[in-house]
């Protein structure tokens, strides 16, 4: 029986089992929390990003990095590595400490990295890190396949990693494992999916070779537009499709009246809107998910006007969706700056003074002015995608000093005949080089 006028007497193993314990409840806890962050996100490149943030922190390591495994070239890459800005690096399957572990399944616990003769050096002199400890395990999915290498670098705390640490980082690539499958499954499904429509636009503009190409440089201008105006990854993605599909209802038009080599009639101009119309209608009959339930009406949009006057629905200002009044300065612009059965391209000044004139009641003006802000290389890149002879990389420097707006002032300039300075005037003269070289001098512009 103890005696209490004695102190108690202190359990050192009973505090050091307490202290464990809280230490295990503690990082168990952080997988916890990393499993329900990696269920919040289907984008790839987002959750390798987030994967290795949040094994730094529970592994209290210094970096971590996430290797998968391309089973068709035998190759490891990456786009993640804690510290060190990167896209994606490529490495043969076998070659270093990760490779090791993606083809053998074997997880590595190493003291001092430079001691072991596997691992590959070259990463830390190009970057002037210096890795000491290593533990790397694999990714195994739930079939028990390999899937990619975990692995984290420099402990904070001194000496090599624990086994604690390697059944907590064994646990943490398991989860990211599942997690990676289900990513690397929704992007195949968009990749599918975005190909389709890209296979469907692309045969709808090969109908017609004087117009081939269309779909595809107006989805350019639109997305350029997007980027331009702020908008996510996300919605990019939402308004590339719709501005691929935007013509799809040119289907339901007759080759006589869509492929006629000269002026139209009136009633042929009326048969030629309908496509929007079937657009719309042809669009409302395909199964989109939530996010791009909004697609149909988008595409069938882009021949409304801000002023009411358009079609096929004669919608005005926000009636018309934003990617709608986004496609039209797109397809316009487009429409003009390409040959057609009955003309030509249209000079360029002109274009781009029919943007202004109609800005505000053709065009949202603001989307006018975010297409003028464009770097003029990128839009000569998307005019000229469609010829054979690429431009000259100097004179695609020389673009890239300059905007849509800068071009068009330059122009102005001319017309009005001041002098332009040496450069300008030839930054002048190579533009119309390249947009001129495509023009039949037999055919008649535009009216």
């Amino acid at each position: 029986m103890s005696d209490p006028s004695k102190p108690a007497r202190h359990d050192p193993v009973e505090d050091l089992t307490t202290g464990q314990l809280r230490r295990e409840v503690a990082r168990y806890r952080s997988v916890y929390e990393v499993m329900r962050a990696l269920g919040g996100t289907l984008d790839l490149d987002h959750l390798l990003d987030l994967i290795a943030g949040k094994t730094t922190h529970v592994m209290e390591a210094d970096r971590s990095s996430i290797f998968l495994i391309d089973w068709d070239t035998e190759q490891l890459w990456s786009k993640v590595a804690q510290g060190v800005r990167f896209t994606e690096i490529r490495f043969p399957m076998e070659e270093g400490l990760a490779g090791h572990v993606a083809t053998t399944g074997e997880v590595l616990n190493i003291e001092d990295a430079y001691e072991d003769e596997r691992f590959n050096q070259e990463w830390d002199r190009r970057t002037g890190y210096r890795t000491r400890s290593v533990l790397a395990v694999p990714m195994n999915n739930k079939h028990g396949e390999r899937v990619g290498v975990m692995q984290v670098l420099n402990r904070k705390k001194e000496g090599p990693f624990t086994e604690e640490d390697v059944d907590l980082l064994c646990a943490l690539a398991g989860q990211a494992a599942v997690a990676v499958e289900n990513a690397q499954l929704y992007e195949e499904q968009k990749k599918s999916f975005v190909s389709f429509v890209e296979t469907l636009s692309t045969a709808m503009d090969a109908r017609d070779p004087i117009t081939a190409g269309h779909s595809k440089r107006v989805t350019a201008y639109t997305v350029a537009i997007g980027e331009e105006v702020g908008y996510t990854e996300k919605q990019l993605e939402i308004l590339n499709v719709a501005a691929l599909l935007h013509d799809i209802g040119k289907i339901g038009v007759p080759e006589s009246v869509l492929f006629k080599d000269g002026r139209l009639t009136d009633e042929e101009y009326e048969i030629i809107k309908s496509h929007a119309q079937h657009t719309l209608n042809i669009l409302n009959k395909i199964h989109f998910d939530r996010e791009k339930q909004e697609i149909p009406m988008m595409a069938a949009t882009h021949h409304e006007k801000v002023d009411g006057t358009g079609y096929p629905l004669q919608l005005a200002g926000e009636e018309i969706p934003e990617a709608g009044r986004i496609m039209a300065v797109a397809d316009v612009f487009d429409a003009i700056t390409s040959r057609r059965h009955y003309r030509d391209r249209m000079e360029f000044k002109r274009v781009l003074d029919i943007l202004d004139s109609d800005s505000g009641t053709h065009f949202q003006p603001d989307f006018v002015e975010a297409f003028k802000k464009l770097p003029l290389d990128r839009l000569v890149s998307i005019l000229e995608s469609g010829n054979m002879d690429p431009v000259e990389a100097e004179d695609m420097v020389r673009f890239g000093e300059l905007t849509v707006q800068g071009l068009h002032d330059l122009l102005k300039k001319e017309e009005e005949e001041e002098d332009l300075e040496d450069e300008q005037a030839l930054l002048v003269e190579r533009f119309r080089h390249y947009y001129r070289r495509s023009v039949d001098p037999e055919r008649e512009e535009l009216d």
